[in-house]
């Protein structure tokens, strides 16, 4: 369908006003994904069976919630658009559970509790946020090539709220006492992800003629959905990626602390990383406009597995060369990040060709959330909580 488009190029400012939004949305991942294990464990003390089971069980109510929110967002009918007005209504809400959920209060046991439900609170809101806002990426344009493009911008400024993720607690821990740090990055998170949600609400207008078409009911789209072939495929692609990045992303800071016995590693990893990952844009540019986006998603996955099967054969000595294979690892996720996002928003175009609707969110939340539910369990963060501390 994609191919039948006339170019439909976009303005730097057009796309410069929707990429950055991603990098709250990224600041705020990032830091829940590399310091929220190690926080509710190191500093909380909460056993990590029963952090692994707050994970799990938050994701699996968040992926309950996910199709009706999805399906609230494509069928909605407001002046200001479709999917503008829950930004705000999503990513506010997201902030302050946010601050909230690195802010708790010394509650002992009933921890447990607080962190159940500001990290459950804080998944809906931001998917109220994140589906409208992903959703909004193929209605700006129709354009194959121009959708790369877009995705690459988004990406890389998503890469600058990475770093922020990444690094600012570890900053925040070196400068302010403990008692203060994650207060600190938690409230400044939340204001740059909420901020980053006006911006983009007040610079960026919908399409009308996406609004106006008949909106399908839930079970109408649910059932589409798993019925789109490119959809299943690119579902379980995703699946596999997310789960080769983000499970040893989950585990850095304590293979920083207990295998390479110096916590300041893990800062230096992830600058490595994330160097890696800034010079790779251009290139994944080039590949995926050049030889498709679906080869240039299987190189990056064979890059990604092969730099997995190479860290196997490093000890804590081969300090340089882990530094060298972490700039591999963030020169090798940016493809795969480039190539699915950009991927997504074709599979949306399949389904409309067969349905004669536009489900962009439910598209988007499936891609996007239900590889979380293999993500975690408690055993599996408790052995591996417990294993590399053994070493």
């Amino acid at each position: 369908m994609a191919d039948s488009i006339r170019s439909e190029r976009v303005g730097l400012k057009t796309i410069l006003v929707y990429a950055q939004a991603q990098m709250g949305l990224n600041l705020c991942g990032t830091m829940l994904g590399l310091h929220l294990l190690y926080f509710y464990t190191d500093r909380k003390h909460l056993a990590p069976s029963l952090v692994g089971l707050v994970l799990f069980t938050a994701l699996c109510l968040d992926a309950l919630t996910d199709p009706l929110i999805g399906n609230i967002s494509d069928g909605a009918r407001f002046k200001s658009g479709r999917r503008r007005p829950f930004f705000l209504v999503g990513a506010i809400p997201m902030g302050i559970c946010f601050f909230l959920l690195l802010s708790p209060p010394n509650l002992g046991s009933t921890t447990f509790i607080w962190f159940l439900g500001f990290y459950f609170l804080m998944l809906t809101s931001r998917k109220i946020y994140e589906t409208s806002y992903s959703a909004l990426m193929p209605e700006i344009t129709l354009d194959y090539d121009e959708r790369t493009r877009l995705s690459t911008f988004r990406q890389l400024l998503g890469t600058f709220g990475d770093i922020g993720g990444a690094l600012i607690p570890f900053a925040a821990t070196f400068l302010l006492p403990q008692w203060l740090d994650f207060r600190a990055v938690g409230a400044m998170a939340g204001m740059v992800v909420a901020g980053g949600a006006i911006i983009v609400y007040a610079g960026i207008r919908e399409r009308p003629e996406f609004a106006i078409g008949a909106a399908a009911r839930l079970s109408e789209s649910i059932k589409s959905v798993w019925s789109n072939e490119p959809f299943r495929v690119l579902l379980a692609a995703t699946m596999l990626a997310f789960l080769g990045i983000s499970i040893p992303a989950a585990l850095l800071r304590f293979l920083a602390k207990y295998w390479m016995r110096d916590e300041g590693a893990g800062a230096l990893w992830l600058i490595a990383y994330f160097a890696g990952s800034i010079v790779s844009y251009p290139i994944w540019f080039r590949v995926t406009v050049a030889i498709e986006k679906k080869p240039a998603f299987v190189v990056a996955m064979i890059c990604n597995a092969a730099g997995s099967l190479m860290f196997l054969l490093l000890t804590p000595s081969n300090r340089y060369l882990l530094e060298a294979l972490m700039a591999f690892f963030g020169f090798s996720s940016i493809g795969i990040w480039v190539t699915q996002i950009a991927a997504s928003a074709d599979v949306i175009e399949w389904d409309q060709m067969h349905t004669g609707k536009r489900q962009d969110a439910n598209q988007f939340f499936s891609i996007h959330e239900y590889y979380s539910l293999s993500f975690c369990s408690e055993r599996g963060f408790d052995c591996g909580c417990r294993c590399i501390r053994s070493l």
